[in-house]
């Protein structure tokens, strides 16, 4: 169970960034998200006690739950697009 915490946490934050953030600052957003996602995993479990090595693998659990959350968001934004009327 613990290791949904950071992919939970990436895709709800890689669909706030797909709505809000725009341009540069979306990478910028994108990296910063993984990085409180994945520490807040590491924490929350406990990991960090036994070794800050969990934290790697946290880091990668957030990075694909916000690939996630961001391909859902722009995958809605381009199908609500592509079906309004012209």
């Amino acid at each position: 169970m613990d290791e949904l915490v950071p992919v939970i946490l990436g895709a709800a934050m890689g669909a706030v960034i797909g709505y809000l953030v725009r341009g540069r600052w979306r990478d910028v957003a994108a990296i910063a998200a993984v990085i409180v996602a994945g520490v807040a995993a590491t924490v929350a479990s406990g990991e960090y006690r036994i070794s800050w090595l969990y934290l790697l693998p946290d880091l990668a659990e957030a990075a694909c739950g916000l690939a996630l959350g961001y391909a859902g968001v722009t995958l809605r934004i381009a199908a609500r697009v592509s079906s309004t009327p012209k």
